[in-house]
């Protein structure tokens, strides 16, 4: 059962009736139990010896320490929801690769979905849990082996992203290091250069020449240097057996209609009037949406460049988006 609170009650714990305004340390934990809201003391002071009733009136729920959470979502409907369907997501774990067609990946996501609702809104609770029980004994060790797929490609992916923050701090190390270096040998040769035209005889506009002739020499081997340098840690950190990168090496994911849009109208766009009048009009031959016909009087919009047919092109072409577009045909073309 969900308790509805009022707003005093959101920062006061029911339990102790610690106020969070006396104490704005307090932290609120729930448990999935039956998502009654206690404070981190009070649960360690009630369950720290073990499992015990939930201290809210006419619960009865038997609660334990290790399943308390702190509470993510204002709203507890939506917490209890969330918990729900992670915990259903993890039963029904199929993909759309493990169905002959979509419209079986459709019904088996459809049953998800009635199974959340039935489970957070207590309705025909108790058939769905034991239905979902009996889902998840049946097909124990195709979930576990779907589990352990799914972990193995979430370890590759930490794996990548760990390679990536290597390589970004070694590249920052070397640039750091370059630019250092880089700062001495100015130094340096700043000091010969006046060494050089304090003790030479010879012309200062070519002693100078000279000096910045040898320090571009030395800017462009120091940028091959880097390029080289970030090459080889690209290869040390970028393709360690990651397994994300694609055998092919073809990182551009496939994109239908070669990565455009239709470039040929399927609609006739109907002429637009900013003044159009609803009680004037038997609204046949042209567009109307009280907002956003609205909005098409407002000059802050129009000066931005803001026009009303935009809105109604752009809503048509998402609405023609993909016709005729076969994925498995458009494949073959690339």
């Amino acid at each position: 059962m969900v308790v509805i609170e009022d707003d005093r009650s959101k920062d006061m714990c029911p339990i102790c009736r610690t106020d969070r305004y006396l104490s704005p340390n307090m932290t609120f934990l729930i448990n999935p139990e039956c998502y009654h809201k206690i404070c981190e003391s009070c649960v360690d002071r009630i369950f720290s010896l073990g499992p015990a009733p939930c201290p809210y009136p006419n619960c009865g729920k038997i609660l334990r320490k290790n399943r308390f959470k702190k509470q993510v979502f204002d709203d507890i409907t939506i917490e209890r929801e969330v918990d729900i369907r992670k915990r259903v997501t993890g039963i029904y774990n199929k993909t759309e690769d493990d169905f002959n067609d979509l419209k079986q990946y459709n019904e088996y996501l459809e049953n998800i979905e009635n199974i959340v609702f039935n489970l957070s809104n207590n309705i025909d609770s108790e058939e769905t849990e034991k239905n979902l029980v009996e889902y998840e004994n049946e097909h124990k060790l195709e979930i576990l082996e779907k589990n352990m797929r799914e972990s193995e490609k979430n370890a590759d992916l930490v794996k990548y992203q760990e390679d990536m923050a290597k390589l970004k701090q070694e590249k920052l190390k070397l640039q750091q290091k370059m630019e250092q270096e880089d700062i001495e040998f100015q130094k340096q040769q700043k000091q010969d250069l006046l060494d050089k035209l304090s003790h030479s005889s010879g012309n200062s506009e070519d002693i100078i020449a000279q000096a910045n002739k040898k320090m571009l020499k030395r800017s462009s081997a120091r940028k091959r240097q880097l390029q080289q340098l970030n090459g080889q840690l690209e290869k040390q950190f970028g393709s360690g057996g990651t397994g994300v990168v694609e055998e092919s090496g073809n990182m551009t994911p496939f994109t239908p209609f070669k990565g455009d849009r239709d470039l040929e109208k399927r609609y006739t766009l109907l002429s637009i009037s900013d003044n159009f009048d609803m009680d004037k009009s038997d609204g046949k031959h042209t567009y109307y949406d009280p907002f956003v016909n609205n909005l098409a009087k407002n000059k802050e919009y129009l000066a931005g460049g803001w026009r009303l047919e935009n809105v109604f092109e752009r809503a048509l072409d998402e609405a023609f988006m993909g016709l005729e577009c076969f994925i498995d045909k458009e494949k073959l073309t690339v």
